[in-house]
């Protein structure tokens, strides 16, 4: 493993197993060479890194920026790789993690209180201090693995909640003009587990996101799974930790715990479609699950299409396979390579056009350079 310093050493502290442990304070950043990406991601998957930098403020990611620029390198950002599968061939560029930390509260008007987080930050620790301040906004999306940066981008979403509705605006490093900018709501384009910033792949790095919540909000339990929790609770005014502790325990008993399993939660978005084509497979499958949009579309529930329809529930091939609780969720034992989940996910693919003729979109992002 090699180290290459982006700025002046004013001294070292001797050697460790060939490499030098450098004062923090004397080194703003190290770039290293040919560090393996698999143990920085939940699939556990995926070849070396080119280059590998971790940014803790907005100095450090420009100054990776400017050298990669310097190199012509193509740049890879990854947070908690919670929704990341890397090539087996790993990443022939600048791979960024960011660890930009901090977070700044603050109450306006009306109960209204904004929270600025760094893009690095634990998205589930800003999600229980949030609830544990009495804030409503985020209750819904509990126990998501990954940092604050990634859930603009993916828009992440759970229980019939995306994080769209509560981001008020993203400060992010433009690869292109070379400088930080401030997106409002409207300039990132969200829509269902999309955004800008998958539009526009490596132009936009964030370093922090601003929410808004509400100290007078209210909780959302319409959403089937949660109102079927309650309901066998007895419980008909779930409060705010209520309905936290809720969502946890429901994503316990469905999902895997990924720091036991390769996995990057569900692999596929669901599907959405007209009206008509929703009409259409109703006739066939009378039990198909829908869930009308506002714009007249229809939302259709993969995990019963991937079950019901294409018995995939708990199938394995080889190394990989979907979870046994959740069709949705692609696993990979150890040892499975990124060509093997790639395989898995077009045969899975293949069976729900086989079946619907609805060709899926995949979740989780490939990276290979």
């Amino acid at each position: 493993m090699e180290l290459t310093p982006v700025a002046v050493i004013r001294h070292n502290v001797g050697p460790i197993d060939g490499l030098f442990l450098f004062d923090t304070l004397a080194l703003i950043m190290l770039i290293q060479k040919n560090i393996p990406i698999a143990q920085y991601t939940t699939f556990k998957i995926g070849g070396p890194a080119r280059y590998f930098c971790a940014v803790k403020n907005e100095d450090d990611l420009l100054e990776a920026v400017k050298f990669s620029k310097e190199k012509k390198l193509p740049i890879l950002v990854i947070g908690g790789g919670s929704n990341l599968l890397v090539a087996d061939s790993g990443f022939n560029g600048m791979v960024i993690r960011n660890e930009i930390k901090g977070k700044d509260w603050k109450e306006g008007n009306d109960g209204i209180v904004t929270v600025t987080a760094g893009a690095g930050e634990d998205w589930e620790g800003l999600v229980k201090e949030s609830v544990d301040r009495g804030l409503y906004g985020l209750e819904g999306l509990s126990s998501i693995p990954g940092t604050v940066g990634a859930s603009p981008v993916q828009n992440i979403g759970a229980y019939g909640v995306d994080v769209s509705h509560a981001i008020k605006s993203v400060r992010a490093f433009d690869t292109t003009a070379l400088g930080f900018v401030s997106l409002s709501n409207e300039d990132c384009g969200f829509t269902y587990r999309d955004s800008m910033f998958k539009h526009e792949k490596g132009r936009y790095i964030i370093s922090a996101v601003t929410y808004e919540l509400s100290k007078n909000g209210k909780v959302s339990v319409e959403y089937k799974d949660l109102k079927d929790y309650f309901a066998k609770k007895g419980n008909s005014q779930p409060t705010l930790k209520d309905v936290r502790e809720a969502v946890i325990e429901i994503r316990k008993n469905k999902l895997p715990d990924w720091t036991d399993w390769g996995t990057a939660g569900s692999f596929f978005k669901n599907p959405v479609v007209s009206a008509q084509k929703f009409t259409e497979l109703k006739k066939l499958y009378p039990e198909l699950p829908g869930f009308t949009e506002q714009d007249g579309h229809v939302k259709l529930s993969l995990g019963w299409i991937l079950d019901k329809l294409c018995n995939a529930k708990g199938l394995t091939i080889g190394n990989v396979g979907t979870y046994e609780k959740q069709a949705l969720v692609v696993v990979a034992k150890p040892g499975a390579t990124a060509q093997e989940v790639l395989d898995f996910s077009n045969e899975l693919m293949r069976r729900v056009k086989d079946k619907t003729g609805i060709e899926i979109e995949g979740e989780v992002e490939w990276a290979v350079a």
